[in-house]
């Protein structure tokens, strides 16, 4: 049975582990939205617009109001993109870590047992 799981372990189930790892940044961007925030990224703040009036007065103050309201939406989203850029490193330096580190797990387990026992 132990040799079943250490198979297993170098096995189908490190393949099963990469295989999942490399699926975490495509998570992080589904869950970011991140290629909706980039064609998005100059709209306005939840769509807020002004319409403009006749006079010049209304017709400035209308594209001030669009204006700020752009830059709130291209502000809130570059935000939301740097945190998206910043879990993208993340879970891509995390993913590899735990590549490396996955057929360690079982050498120090019975390292530490070994060390437990004998001293």
């Amino acid at each position: 049975m132990v040799f079943e799981l250490f198979r297993w372990w170098y096995g189908a189930g490190w393949l099963q582990t990469a295989s999942s790892i490399r699926d975490w940044p495509s998570g992080v961007r589904r869950s970011f939205s991140v290629p909706l925030l980039l064609k998005t990224l100059f709209a306005p703040w939840k769509r807020i617009t002004s319409i403009s009036g006749r006079g010049f007065d209304a017709k400035v103050r209308a594209s001030v109001d669009n204006f700020v309201s752009r830059m709130v939406g291209f502000t809130s989203r570059v935000f939301v993109l740097l945190a998206a850029a910043l879990l993208l490193f993340l879970t891509t330096v995390l993913g590899v870590v735990a590549t490396i580190i996955w057929p360690l797990i079982p050498v120090g387990i019975i390292f530490c047992l070994v060390k437990v026992f004998i001293g």
